[in-house]
């Protein structure tokens, strides 16, 4: 036991040591610098993308329990309808921050609307896309609301990021 009567300390037990003294959080960090600068993007949005997953379920839980007086159909569109905006927006601010924090965009307020409106009308198209999806999957193969709302999160996703890559979040260099 170390003096102080908290248990063993790393230094003065060897066996708690790893053999080759490097932790897991090197390695990672060693592992991440080795990746090319658009996989760590893709990365990083994908990251982004799947806080934005969890954001639309919880909001899509939300939803249901807010709008069961719609009856089934109403209810379960208008809560993929709150889902999807939610995360769209907290998507966005994510993405502008960290997975293009590196580029240059301008920074006045007239910029960031910019890039929020081309961002959001990507977006648009990207859920409505995930939301016909997600529709298709409910009503032509009878899958459960959360898959079919996988689904069409999946297909949203690439579509986002390629408008995001290219057209919002373009270096302006």
């Amino acid at each position: 036991m170390a003096a102080s009567g908290q248990g063993p300390s790393v230094e003065a037990s060897p066996s708690l040591r790893r053999p080759d003294g490097v932790g897991v959080r090197s390695k990672l960090a060693l592992l991440w610098e080795r990746q090319p600068a658009e996989r760590q993007r893709f990365l990083r949005f994908a990251v982004v993308g799947a806080s934005g997953v969890l954001i639309n379920f919880a909001f899509l839980t939300l939803g249901l329990w807010a709008f069961a007086s719609l009856g089934p159909a109403s209810c379960e569109a208008a809560a993929s309808a709150l889902g999807i905006l939610v995360s769209i927006f907290t998507n966005f601010l994510l993405n502008d921050v960290w997975t293009w924090g590196d580029r240059k965009k301008g920074t006045r307020k007239r910029d960031v609307a910019w890039r929020f409106s081309t961002y959001a009308v990507g977006a648009g198209i990207a859920a409505a896309l995930q939301f016909g999806i997600a529709a298709l999957f409910r009503s032509a193969l009878g899958a459960h609301v959360y898959l079919a709302q996988a689904a069409g999160i999946a297909v949203g996703t690439v579509v986002n990021y390629l408008i995001s890559n290219l057209v919002v979040f373009k270096d302006k260099s």
